[in-house]
C-alpha cells in the first residue's frame, strides 16, 4: 500500500522521483514478504495436519479389514451349524409318517415339510431319474421304487450318487441364501468334502455302474447356525 500512494503522489507532482519510488517499492516488498512469511507456517501446518489424519485413517482402513479377513478364514474350519433341530422324522418310517413326514427320493430319506424342498426334489427326479436300486452290490435283486422308503439299505447308479451329491449342496446353498431349514445331512463339512472328491474322480464316470451303497434318512431339520 505504501509503494501505491508514493507513487500517486509523485505523479501527482508532474515528476518521479526514482530515489523515493525505489525505496517505497522495496518497502512494499518487504511488506509482501513479511506477511507471506507469516501465512507460510499456517499453510504448512496445515497441509500437515490434514496429511497426517488422511494418512491414519488409511492405515486404520487397512489394519480393520486384515483383522476382519484374518478372523473370519480362522473361523471357517471351526463351525459346523446345525446345532438348533426345528423338526424330526423319529426313527423308523412308521414314526415318520405319524409326524407328518414325506419320502424324499432324492434323499433318499424321510424328510420333514418343514425342510423339505418339494418343487427342488421334483425337479431333480425329472430331469435326471429314474435309477435302478439292489438289494446287492452284484445287482442281482432288484427293488422296486414303490418299497424304497421302507428299505434300510440298498445299493445304487453312480449317477444317482452324483445327483444327490448335488442335490443337497443345492438346497445348502439356498438355506444360506434365505436362512431356511435344511436336513442334517447337509450340515457336516465330511459330506462336502466326500461329494466334492466323487464328483471329480475320473473313475466314477460311469453312471450306470452299481457302486453306491445307500441307508435309509430319518432326517432332522436344522438351521445354519
Amino acid at each position: 500500500m505504501q509503494y501505491i500512494k508514493s507513487a500517486t503522489s509523485a505523479r501527482d507532482q508532474g515528476y518521479l522521483d526514482v530515489a523515493a519510488s525505489a525505496s517505497d517499492a522495496e518497502n512494499g516488498k518487504k511488506g509482501m514478504t513479511m506477511q507471506q512469511d507469516r501465512r507460510r507456517p499456517w499453510f504448512t501446518l496445515s497441509f500437515l495436519i490434514t496429511t497426517g489424519l488422511i494418512t491414519t485413517l488409511l492405515l486404520l482402513l487397512v489394519v480393520l479389514q486384515t483383522d476382519h479377513t484374518s478372523k473370519e478364514v480362522v473361523s471357517w474350519p471351526e463351525f459346523q451349524g446345525g446345532s438348533r433341530v426345528v423338526a424330526d422324522c423319529g426313527y423308523s418310517p412308521e414314526e415318520a409318517k405319524a409326524k407328518g413326514c414325506v419320502w424324499d427320493l432324492m434323499s433318499f430319506g424321510w424328510t420333514h415339510p418343514a425342510c423339505y424342498n418339494k418343487a427342488e426334489s421334483e425337479k431333480w427326479l425329472k430331469d435326471f431319474g429314474p435309477w435302478k436300486w439292489y438289494l446287492d452290490l452284484n445287482a442281482t435283486q432288484e427293488v422296486a421304487e414303490k418299497d424304497l422308503p421302507y428299505t434300510e439299505l440298498v445299493y445304487a447308479e453312480q449317477g444317482y450318487h452324483v445327483q444327490h451329491c448335488l442335490y443337497v449342496l443345492k438346497l445348502l446353498h439356498l438355506a444360506a441364501m434365505t436362512g431356511h431349514p435344511v436336513t442334517d445331512e447337509a450340515i457336516p463339512l465330511a459330506h462336502t468334502g466326500h461329494c466334492t472328491k466323487m464328483i471329480s474322480d475320473p473313475a466314477y464316470l460311469d453312471f450306470k455302474h452299481i457302486n453306491t451303497k445307500v441307508d435309509l434318512l430319518l432326517a432332522r431339520c436344522v438351521t445354519l447356525d
